[in-house]
């Protein structure tokens, strides 16, 4: 059953027309009567570091399956990690982590660090066949986040990440990298990715619960977070950021009302590193999809 009619369709455009985004919205239901609410959903983008929420439910599949054990140990070396602005990335010395507290880390603070050392101890060729038995055909990790930094220096030719950041975020100079193309970089569309949410949302395995555990513990909520301002309201969530890429998948949890998954992934017309007024829009986007898809528990 959709729900999206042209009300709610003509909403979700304006917001992300006033915005100055190119929008794409799917959000679902969870449980209870089926219910969908989509804004050209079935487009694939470039997704960044939303890349490690299927990832991460592959892993969890895995564990759940007996081909990988959520205690099995992972080496960090310093000398071998992209550095990133968060967690094990940000670290100057050898690290050895469970492969649990890796995808605790991965997805409550994005580290880049930890995301590349899951997808090494998954591997893409299992990765892609997972997602291939989920009928995900169009979601594609094609690589970890170091070699996403790498392509994005190659692109602007700059020799230090920071100067790359600068690169792209620059309005003069309007840099373009090979990580906005689908094509190339990892890739989902905003229905599939509601798909990733609804497995892992209905997963049975304590992996499953681990990695919605850590989603509840996402160290940001300016994006789909600021659409439901409120004590009581549950949020799950992952983004993904790359220039002039802000994207969000989540899952909202209102009491005693069946629990809704919503991806918004946008592109920005400016490329500037902050841009709080589509953070914003990014959670009324989330909030107009919701709405007409809450529904009590017991209905």
């Amino acid at each position: 059953m959709s729900l999206d009619g042209p009300a709610v369709t003509a909403a979700l455009r304006s917001v992300a027309r006033d915005a100055g985004v190119t929008a794409r919205v799917h959000a679902t239901r969870l449980a209870g009567p089926s219910g969908t609410v989509a804004l050209d959903d079935a487009e694939p983008v470039a997704i960044a570091s939303l890349y490690k929420l299927p990832l991460a439910l592959v892993w969890a599949d895995l564990v759940t399956a007996g081909h990988l054990a959520a205690d099995e140990p992972v080496r960090l070396p310093a000398a071998s990690r992209m550095p990133g602005p968060t967690g094990v990335a940000m670290l100057l010395d050898d690290v050895v982590l469970t492969a649990r507290d890796v995808v605790r880390l991965m997805l409550a603070v994005s580290d880049n660090a930890c995301g590349d050392a899951l997808l090494a101890l998954v591997g893409r060729d299992r990765v892609h066949e997972r997602l291939g038995v989920l009928g995900l055909p169009a979601t594609s990790v094609r690589q970890g986040s170091a070699d996403e930094t790498r392509a994005i220096l190659r692109d602007t030719g700059a020799a230090t990440w920071a100067a790359a950041q600068r690169a792209l975020a620059d309005p003069d100079r309007a840099a373009e990298t090979s990580q906005y193309d689908p094509a190339l970089a990892s890739a989902a569309t905003a229905a599939e990715l509601g798909q990733v949410l609804r497995v892992l949302w209905n997963g049975q395995g304590a992996a499953h619960d681990l990695v919605r555990d850590a989603l509840a513990h996402q160290a940001w909520r300016h994006r789909a977070g600021s659409g439901f301002p409120h004590d009581d309201v549950a949020l799950l969530g992952k983004t993904g950021t790359l220039g002039r890429l802000r994207h969000e998948a989540a899952v909202v949890g209102f009491p005693h009302e069946h629990p809704v998954g919503v991806v918004v992934l946008t592109r920005a017309a400016r490329p500037e590193r902050y841009l709080p007024g589509v953070d914003a829009a990014i959670g009324e986007l989330a909030r107009i999809a919701v709405g007409p898809l809450r529904l009590p528990d017991d209905a």
